[in-house]
């Protein structure tokens, strides 16, 4: 037994000094890239901040799938909208069965494809022939491009095989316009191609097992590989208005953000009289990788260079050189008790964050890109949230209606911010003078200010194979209107509705 728990912590300890890494809680299906939000929690657990899971969020997830008993087969069907993501309303669909020893589960969760931006043309002859063009021939004519990505699609699939479960990940809102001949504004394009949107794999690794029996512990691990595209490249028939010809790079501020979680998967260290206490610790760090292009003339002609950094406002000509990366701590305390019909659960989160910028102002000399005319800062933040994560389950008909309950309370981020600022002037020269050491603390930062939810919602379950799960209106986060449970968006409106099936 010694040995067996020696290697156990060897193993952690190993994977806990890999560098690279992702999001905390990274048996759930991962975040939407750029927010907190995950792509799938079942009405029940996102009633209750995650406290109260259901078999829909077990069946996909590498650490829990075994608990989701059924001879044949599992499915799930479920609606949710996301209004306030800008998306339209989303379906998600779950299926998960077995072979032989072999456990398969298949998700999907999105609108298919309906939010993709339409961008119509028109073929005709131009009203003014555009510069470049020939008088009288017709044109694909386009009043507006959009590549607003507005719509979402996610896939996932799980494999259950000896003791764990292996689970790869893809979600996107990437969208892309490239064509060619065509006119835009007035302006004959002989090339014009554009991107915008994330591209965002994701493999997840954890024990299906507890290592220690009676105590827990099942540890996971997550690579998660997003590329966040913002990019516009064009080339005009003839010379454009600036009387220069070939390939522009109009904007370029793609990133690449490798990244890995690592988990213990939560140590019981009381069970007795009802009531488990359990300890967890998470760990995440996460780097930016920035590689772009940008346009020069040499006789006339658009070259393109690249650099480490973001070009994102042709307007200003809007050149930054940039380099990131963040760690973060996450200890945990959980706890929960029931009796009878009512049952309660928390969850305390007590995140340290370590986090590195550097954004230097750069200019253009010649062909190449150089740290002048601004600043040049480099950025350290450590940050403390804690948040608090409370629910009740109550049995109103035992084994038939449940009614779920979960609020959370998370505190104003507490930062200590170190910048170290140097200035360089339009020659490109660092000016002495004007180079200085900030120190901030910030207790009440902009958007991470203190929040709280609460939500309420049942679960109806209208035969052992058969239920249903609701997440109603009477919900309330920190600054809006009181609840109102019968109007509308009440007690018997509903967000999120969810069919789950087994046999």
């Amino acid at each position: 037994m010694k040995f067996r728990f020696t290697l156990i912590v060897l193993f952690f300890m190993a994977l806990l000094f890999i560098i690279a890494s992702s999001y905390t809680w990274a048996q759930n299906l991962p975040k939407v890239p750029g927010t907190d939000n995950d792509i799938w929690a079942s009405p029940q657990s996102r009633t209750t901040e995650g406290r109260y899971r259901s078999n829909a969020d077990d069946f996909i997830r590498p650490d829990t799938h075994t608990s989701v008993r059924f001879d044949k087969w599992f499915g799930m069907a479920a609606f949710m909208y996301w209004g306030n993501y800008n998306y339209n309303p989303l379906a998600t669909l779950g299926f998960a069965t077995k072979a032989n020893d072999l456990y398969i589960g298949a998700f999907y969760s999105g609108d298919f494809w309906t939010a993709a931006p339409a961008n119509n043309r028109t073929e005709q002859v131009p009203n003014a022939v555009p510069a470049g063009g020939i008088a009288g021939k017709r044109y694909n004519v386009y009043n507006n491009i959009n590549i607003s990505p507005y719509n979402v699609n996610n896939v996932a699939v799980l494999l259950g095989f000896a003791d764990m479960g292996v689970r790869i990940t893809y979600r996107t809102n990437f969208q892309i316009f490239s064509e060619k001949d065509i006119v835009f504004q007035n302006q004959l394009y002989k090339s014009y191609h554009t991107e915008n949107g994330y591209i965002a794999p994701q493999i997840a690794w954890a024990f299906s097992k507890d290592l220690i029996s009676g105590k827990g512990v099942r540890p996971y691990a997550a690579i998660d590989l997003v590329f966040d595209r913002s990019y516009l490249k064009t080339e005009t028939n003839g010379d454009d208005n600036a009387g220069n010809s070939g390939e522009k790079i109009g904007r370029s501020a793609n990133v690449f953000s490798p990244a890995l979680s690592l988990g213990l998967g939560s140590y019981h260290f009381y069970n007795q009289d009802g009531f488990r206490g359990s300890f967890d610790v998470d760990y995440t760090f996460n780097l930016k990788i920035y590689d772009n292009e940008y346009s020069y003339v040499e006789n006339g002609k658009y070259k393109t260079g690249k650099f480490n950094g973001t070009y994102d406002n042709p307007a200003t000509i809007n050149y930054m050189g940039r380099s990131y990366f963040t760690n973060t701590l996450t200890p945990s305390v959980a706890g929960s008790w029931s009796k009878e019909r009512l049952a309660l659960r928390f969850k305390l989160n007590l995140p340290l964050t370590l986090s590195v910028e550097e954004a230097s102002a750069m200019m253009l000399d010649d062909s190449n890109l150089v740290k002048g005319n601004g600043n040049s800062d480099k950025t350290t933040t450590f940050t403390f949230r804690p948040d608090v994560r409370l629910a009740m389950q109550y049995k109103i008909i035992p084994d038939k209606l449940n009614l779920n309950v979960g609020a959370r309370i998370q505190a104003s981020a507490m930062d200590l911010v170190t910048i170290e600022r140097n200035y360089y002037n339009n020659k490109g020269e660092r000016v002495i003078p004007l180079s200085q050491k900030i120190y901030q603390n910030d207790y009440n930062p902009q958007g991470r200010s203190i929040a709280s939810r609460f939500h309420i919602g049942p679960t109806f379950y209208l035969t052992e194979n058969f239920w249903v799960e609701a997440t109603t209106g009477v919900s309330n986060a920190f600054g809006e209107n009181a609840i109102e449970v019968f109007a509308e968006g009440g007690l018997f409106s509903f967000g999120s509705i969810l069919v789950c099936l087994k046999f």
